[in-house]
């Protein structure tokens, strides 16, 4: 008799167990099917600044561009200022 009702409670328990397992799936799909919106959306966006990120790029490398242009131009008259007056003090000895 022991042995009867231990196996119904086991069975009891186990029904509601898988009863509880199958009410967290649905909610984990349900879950699941928000966040792929969420994703979608924020990919969506994303996308649409990619013009802008582009745009800023290009910028910047066309600043940088300018800048070596100037640096080089600058050490240039650098240096040739540098070997006149070596040259200068070359004559005068």
């Amino acid at each position: 008799m022991l042995e009867e009702a231990l196996v119904v409670l086991l069975y009891i328990v186990l029904i509601v167990f898988v009863i509880a397992l199958i009410v967290l799936c649905i909610k984990l799909i349900g879950t699941l099917s928000k966040a792929d919106k969420l994703i979608t959306n924020i990919t969506k966006k994303a996308e649409t600044l990619d013009g802008v990120f582009d745009a800023i790029d290009y910028t910047a490398t066309k600043f940088g561009a300018i800048g070596q242009m100037v640096s080089g131009y600058v050490s240039g008259v650098v240096k040739k200022f540098i070997n006149k007056k070596e040259r200068k003090e070359e004559d005068y000895e």
